[in-house]
């Protein structure tokens, strides 16, 4: 009983040392990489506008978008998570798909859902697949800043839903 308590007892030890290491490796990555900024996009013009500058207040005209192509897929983002299985046991997904950006609307989003199907009927007029890896979300209409559209399907397996091009309004 003492042998096994002392290996139960370094194999605890040993486990916490790696986690430890993980964690510091972990912390040093994200200080010296810029996968934090990676994502982020200049979404407002913060150009100075020196005719509502006054009194050297400092204030910015951040109200403009910069323009067209500031719209792109990063504004549109698709999660999916694991939902209650069916009575039948078939597992089923909850998905979300979302337009991310503050002040544009898009439409005409497309989804990369490879050969996607559903052993419960998905409404069309949220998620439709239209041929091999091309679903479209609202069967094209718009998306307004911030809406989402969430549905369910069932499947013993989930699909990678990726959003393949959107149209920028």
């Amino acid at each position: 009983m003492g042998c096994f308590q002392k290996r139960a007892s370094l194999v605890v030890v040993f486990s916490l040392l790696l986690l430890l290491t993980a964690a510091v490796a972990a912390s040093f990555r994200g200080t010296t990489s810029s996968s934090s900024t990676r994502h982020a996009r200049k979404l407002l013009n913060n150009t100075r506008d020196s005719s509502s500058l006054g009194s050297g207040s400092g204030h910015y005209n951040s109200t403009e978008r910069m323009g067209p192509d500031d719209c792109s897929e990063e504004d549109v983002v698709v999660y999916q998570s694991s939902a209650n299985p069916l009575p039948s046991g078939i597992p089923a997904y909850t998905v979300q798909i979302t337009n991310v950006c503050g002040g544009c609307t898009v439409s005409g989003v497309h989804v990369a859902c490879g050969d996607f199907a559903s052993t419960e009927l998905v409404d069309p007029d949220k998620f439709h697949r239209v041929g091999f890896n091309d679903c479209i979300v609202k069967g094209g209409a718009p998306m307004e800043p911030s809406e989402a559209v969430s549905f369910q399907y069932s499947n013993s397996f989930s699909y990678q839903l990726n959003v393949a091009s959107v149209v920028c309004e």
